[in-house]
């Protein structure tokens, strides 16, 4: 039987209780966010409630949260940094999963539990390793054609002299190239369907509605943009805002 979580002030224990399993996770080297969900399942409290009152404790007891500053700074120094054996980790994970027959979302759900790193950062490091090394990776994305860039026509046209001894009507060229809005090529079958998938694994079954949104953010933004910031998603600080809001107005409507 699931209980309604709990509202309210936080009480004295549950401060002492919240900051124990943090500072216990850190040590551990676990992810905050399930860091956050062991806190919330215990204490019988929403996710996003214990999220917001662990950041307001760390601001007002930051001497109790011993390790977090040296936990940040060891994560921001990996940032930009990747050993070569994380990258022999990566190709090989990649290479093993496509060989199988699996979706890249896989692989790179599979990386993030071997090397602790977020999917966003995981995805940019494949297309980064894909570009420098290609030969390394047996199987690479199908290189979508190149279009010729054609000039407007004012940039090609010739300059008209007129005869000043005649009065003639010169037809001014067209602008109309000028604002003509420049739309990335359209995604090729792959990229498209591998963007669907990621998609469906996070969220459930896309409709109709939301397939045709998503072709169209690829056409506009491109397919590497469009997977890296929907790979990254979880990782805006407004993401558990927006999933708290929504639910919120499905309990509304079921109510009325």
């Amino acid at each position: 039987m699931l209980l309604d979580p709990k509202k309210g002030k936080y009480s004295n224990e549950e401060n002492e209780k919240i900051i124990q399993l943090v500072n216990e996770g850190l040590k551990n080297g676990e992810r905050e966010r399930d860091t956050i969900k062991l806190i919330a399942n215990t204490l019988n409290r929403g996710y996003a409630g214990i999220m917001s009152h662990v950041r307001k404790l760390r601001t007002e007891q930051p001497d109790r949260f011993e390790t977090v500053d040296q936990h940040y700074k060891d994560n921001a120094a990996r940032l930009n940094s990747w050993t070569e054996s994380e990258e022999e980790i990566v190709i090989d994970t990649v290479n093993t999963h496509l060989n199988e027959g699996k979706s890249l979302s896989t692989a790179i759900s599979s990386l993030e539990e071997k090397l602790s790193r977020t999917q966003g950062a995981i995805y940019q490091r494949i297309y980064t390793l894909r570009r420098k090394q290609p030969e390394r990776f047996e199987h690479l994305p199908a290189e979508r054609p190149r279009k010729k860039r054609k000039l407007p026509e004012w940039q090609t046209n010739r300059p008209v002299i007129r005869n000043l001894d005649r009065t003639e009507v010169i037809p001014e060229p067209s602008l109309s190239p000028i604002w003509t809005n420049s739309n990335h090529d359209s995604p090729s079958p792959n990229e498209e369907t591998m963007i669907y998938q990621a998609f469906e694994t996070r969220y459930g079954k896309l409709t109709r509605e939301a397939k045709e949104k998503l072709a169209q953010l690829m056409r506009q933004y491109g397919c590497t943009r469009v997977s890296i910031s929907l790979l990254t998603l979880n990782d805006n600080k407004a993401f558990s805002s927006i999933i708290a809001n929504f639910l919120e107005e499905c309990l509304n409507r079921d109510i009325r």
